[in-house]
């Protein structure tokens, strides 16, 4: 049934929740995860605090957030014996709920998981949630994370 899973991060905690969930079903599934960090130039809100001022670029953090996250994935498949998950990554910019939709179509993209971003109602305000907007756009299913959740 699905042959191509995306699991987006955007380096926050948050993310790292959705990886036991997306490998299980790429691994039942015998699918491939691809995993897609998408960099929004227009606000930066996706860089943690942590990091600010270390990178010289955006691509450059990008890609250590990009990095770190395939780490961790290949971490849980170990623990979860799922080794045999094909993992394919992407980093992208752009305004993230467009990039994940386009992203959908040109790689024929079957799901996707997220984490919701626990974002506090002002940021939600200000910025829209990205989540809100893949469920209500996406042109495949969305399994969701709820925030700060295992």
């Amino acid at each position: 049934m699905y042959k191509r899973i995306l699991l987006t991060s955007d380096g926050s905690k948050n993310a790292e929740a959705a990886i036991k969930h997306a490998l299980q079903i790429a691994s039942d599934e015998k699918a491939e995860l691809v995993l897609l960090h998408v960099v929004d130039r227009r606000h930066l809100t996706n860089i943690q605090k942590e990091d600010y001022g270390k990178y010289k670029t955006v691509e450059e953090y990008s890609e250590k957030v990009l990095n770190e996250f395939e780490e961790k994935v290949l971490k849980v498949a170990e623990i979860q014996e799922q080794s045999n998950v094909k993992i394919r990554k992407m980093a992208l910019s752009g305004k993230p709920c467009d990039v994940i939709i386009d992203l959908c179509k040109k790689e024929n993209i079957d799901m996707i998981v997220i984490s919701n971003s626990g974002k506090g109602a002002v940021d939600r305000f200000l910025l829209g949630s990205v989540t809100e907007k893949i469920i209500r756009e996406a042109p495949v299913p969305v399994f969701v994370i709820p925030a700060n959740k295992e």
